[in-house]
């Protein structure tokens, strides 16, 4: 009876999910729904005037939301110095640290993003409801059963088909780890079951919206049983026993992965002009850059992009278009092997990128011999080359 009383949630009368029988995730649960939604309270405007449950609910149910609680987390983590806590009693900031119930904060991570995933999934794929199968009785039948002279017929009811929601996070849950996916759930709930047991693990590989879409989209897993395009190598982007990139394939990529992003005020024709462009990449070049990007047709489409951006047309023209730029691919070849490959997420590969290429030429302006002018000018570039350990540029452009 208490555990019934216990399982209630004022909210809009829902109820939580039942106890379980591992206490650290109870442990887990108490914590979430107590101490840390009251720092949450504290913190976000929209959650100060709501009681417990209610907030706990308005974080749970809204992506977003929840997304604006993990960022707060991260980026102040001594709001949580007593309530994210170990055995000891000490603040817990990395995700492999073990909490005072026996799990890692990546487990509690793990443990919130699949909650919030769940709700969403059932708020909008279980828009139908099952109803009980209606047995349809002769005229003479119901007239004896009305006078008691015959039994109404036993209704044997069938196993319950599964919800869309409950299949779809079957086949999800094991991928749902990362507060990064928070954002990525409303454009999970679209995907079929088959499409993400079918990605399995690369579905932690794909961080863009705009990715998970051209994946879900029809047509968008080859019938031939080849790779789907966003996923494949590098090499799915040259033309068959050539040197070249396709422009076709590239111009398929560049809006599979939505780079128009890159190019905020310009129309389509624009953009489809430097792709043009930008499949003209010399084939030494290519030689040189693509093993330094992993082989990966996302990186190196976005590394090709951003550079075109970021050093203009003229100069992207002259420094990965002509022939006898062998030498100055490598070095550049080699200053991206030093840096840590970036995640598949766009702003996360135009920090790293464009730090790298920042120590050359950033819209047409050359780095004078410290490198020094070109950064003042670019302060963000600084400190991107600060995170990646690099400290001040080599004073050398593409060319050398």
């Amino acid at each position: 009876m208490a555990q019934a009383k216990a399982a209630k949630i004022v909210g809009g009368g829902k109820t939580r999910p039942p106890v379980t029988s591992d206490p650290g995730v109870e442990a887990i649960r108490g914590a979430l729904e107590g101490p840390v939604i009251d720092v949450f309270r504290r913190e976000v405007g929209e959650l100060k005037h709501l009681p417990r449950p209610a907030a706990y609910e308005a974080v749970m149910n809204d992506p977003k939301m929840l997304d604006r609680c993990f960022r707060l987390f991260r980026t102040q983590p001594e709001l949580f110095r007593d309530v994210v806590v170990s055995g000891a009693r000490k603040p817990v900031l990395e995700d492999q640290g073990v909490l005072s119930c026996g799990r890692t904060l990546a487990d509690a991570v793990a443990l919130v993003v699949r909650a919030s995933a769940r709700r969403y999934f059932r708020a909008k794929l279980d828009f139908r409801r099952f109803k009980s199968p209606v047995v349809k009785i002769p005229l003479l039948r119901r007239v004896a059963i009305s006078l008691g002279l015959a039994n109404p017929p036993v209704v044997r009811k069938g196993p319950k088909p599964v919800s869309r929601s409950e299949a779809l996070y079957t086949a999800i849950r094991e991928h749902l780890q990362f507060d990064w996916q928070v954002l990525l759930i409303p454009h999970y709930a679209p995907m079929t079951p088959a499409l993400v047991t079918d990605l399995g693990s690369r579905l932690l590989d794909i961080r863009e919206a705009a990715e998970l879409q051209a994946l879900s989209a029809p047509g968008a897993t080859p019938r031939d049983g080849r790779t789907p395009l966003l996923l494949d190598g590098a090499q799915r982007l040259m033309m068959p026993g050539r040197d070249a990139v396709d422009a076709e394939i590239l111009w398929r990529v560049v809006q599979q992965m939505d780079l128009a992003r890159l190019f905020p005020k310009a129309e389509a024709n624009q953009i489809r002009r430097s792709v043009a462009q930008v499949s003209a990449i010399h084939g030494d070049v290519i030689k040189a850059l693509m093993p330094a990007l992993g082989g990966e047709i996302r990186r190196f489409t976005a590394f090709l992009m951003i550079a075109y951006v970021t050093l203009g047309e003229q100069r992207f023209k002259q420094e990965f278009c002509q022939g006898g730029q062998v030498h100055a691919a490598r070095k550049l070849a080699e200053r991206l092997a030093k840096v840590a490959a970036p995640p598949l997420s766009l702003e996360e590969m135009k920090r790293v990128y464009q730090a790298v290429l920042s120590t050359a030429y950033v819209g047409g302006v050359e780095s004078d011999a410290s490198g020094e002018a070109l950064l003042k000018a670019r302060p963000e570039l600084l400190k991107a080359l600060g995170a990646l350990g690099g400290g001040k540029p080599v004073p050398a452009s593409i060319s050398g």
